[in-house]
């Protein structure tokens, strides 16, 4: 089997990122097969210890940092992410090297040779492309022979299929509404299902939440009999500072107090994510893991994200930034607010149809010149009559093109000196621009993985 050959696989299969949210259901049975295929592929995700991490904000930077520290600590680290930005193979990765071609085909072909794949009918014992890219991760980092692994939940925690994890520290990130129709239309009912990524006698980091979502969290840890960690957020970070170049603060922990520490991604959101991820690390410290005070502050000197808040100034000052619900886009505005606290902004935007968008642009008007809207290259997004619709609840200037790419030089064109160039509402359409600035042909339409790349 061969790359392309594993792609068009993995394109038979039942992908819930593309289909409507309404369709997409599980049960406690889905993670009972994907288990059984696990252990008939010899229970990988045993040979190394995890960092498991779930939350509705800050998911993806949170595990950066956290890899990025323990690779300057001399580990080799494995990371799983999703969703991806231009390549399916970005989403599995050993010390920041996307998997390769020949690697991923190679892991394809051996999920699919293990007998017992498919069940009665429909019921396949390992049948989503989620389930199949999570077991190419476990078995890449089985076989490399990583010294730790830091996963990411795919979506919600009770039933994702990474839920069958055995971690030795589970990760709470920012909870706000998002996914509402599998998770809940609260965000306490969100809360209860990622609180199950906490396990029995496992110890348990949570980033600053609202009192409701805390005491979830603590009564789900109180019944598992799990140390739970509530990270400080921006309090711990003394003297600090967002700009263009990244943000900076002076370290208040005992083990590194008054260390001046840069962090190399933008936005005061992301000393939070720091924040976390340092209770991490210290939790690892008080375990079996050496990680210094260099490896901290070098980790986050090098740390690399893309597609949040990344700040481009090529042809003109440009920020992508893949939030795409009002709890990510309201902190995306208040950082870019103070960064650039004397521009105005035209805003490139599009979404997905199962996002409240009305929200995120009232979130983002005031400071907004004009938005351009565009549909995106995928079946879940919001096409243009949906965008044109939306255009009469707005108080700037709209207008609504056939492709983000043309909403994207639009923006350029009518950009003006005291402006700056604003890519946000969905990760789908940062990765569309990021595709647009490297001359990468669009993905497919029908949002089906890209086998070129």
């Amino acid at each position: 089997m061969n790359y392309r050959e594993a792609v068009a696989y993995l394109n038979s299969l039942v992908n819930f990122e593309r289909l409507p949210e309404t369709r997409h259901k599980t049960d406690t049975d889905d993670l009972t097969r994907f288990s059984e295929m696990l252990s008939n592929l010899g229970n990988p995700q045993n040979d190394f210890p995890t960092i498991h991490i779930a939350g509705t904000k800050g998911k993806g930077s949170t595990a950066a940092i956290i890899s990025s520290i323990l690779q300057k600590a001399g580990y080799k680290v494995g990371l799983y992410t999703s969703p991806h930005l231009i390549t399916v193979r970005e989403r599995v990765r050993i010390n920041d090297a996307d998997i390769t071609k020949e690697r991923f085909a190679k892991l394809m072909s051996l999920i699919i040779s293990v007998p017992d794949l498919v069940r009665i009918g429909e019921q396949a014992a390992f049948r989503t492309v989620f389930e199949h890219l999570t077991a190419i991760a476990l078995l890449d980092f089985s076989k490399s022979r990583v010294d730790i692994a830091v996963i990411e939940t795919g979506l919600g925690g009770r039933l994702d299929s990474t839920v069958v994890l055995d971690p030795i520290l589970s990760i709470l990130t920012p909870i706000g509404l998002d996914h509402t129709a599998l998770l809940g239309d609260t965000v306490e009912a969100i809360a209860s299902e990622k609180s199950y990524i906490i396990k029995r006698g496992v110890p348990a980091v949570s980033a600053p939440q609202k009192p409701s979502v805390q005491e979830i969290f603590s009564k789900r840890a109180r019944n598992v009999n799990s140390e739970f960690v509530i990270a400080p957020g921006k309090s711990e970070c003394k003297n600090a500072m967002s700009t263009p170049k990244g943000s900076s603060f002076t370290g208040t922990r005992e083990w590194f107090r008054d260390v001046g520490i840069d962090i190399n991604l933008h936005g005061e959101f992301q000393l939070i994510n720091t924040s976390t991820a340092l209770s991490a690390i210290e939790i690892l410290r008080n375990g079996k893991f050496e990680i210094d005070v260099h490896a901290v502050t070098a980790g986050l000197k090098s740390v690399k994200w893309a597609g949040r808040m990344d700040i481009k100034t090529n042809r003109a000052t440009v920020i992508l930034d893949g939030a795409h619900n009002g709890l990510g886009v309201g902190v995306l505005a208040e950082s870019v607010k103070k960064i650039f606290t004397k521009n105005r902004w035209r805003v490139v935007f599009a979404s997905m149809k199962n996002k409240n968008a009305l929200e995120m642009l009232k979130i983002l008007q005031p400071n907004v010149d004009k938005l351009y809207l565009a549909p995106l290259q995928f079946p879940k997004s919001l096409d243009k009559q949906m965008l044109e619709e939306l255009t009469d609840h707005l108080e700037v200037p709209s207008d609504v093109f056939n492709s983000s790419p043309e909403a994207y030089e639009a923006a350029l064109v009518d950009l003006e000196e005291d402006e700056v160039v604003l890519v946000t509402g969905s990760l789908y359409l940062v990765g569309e621009i990021y595709r647009h600035l490297d001359n990468i042909p669009p993905p497919a339409a029908d949002g089906s993985i890209d086998d070129r790349i």
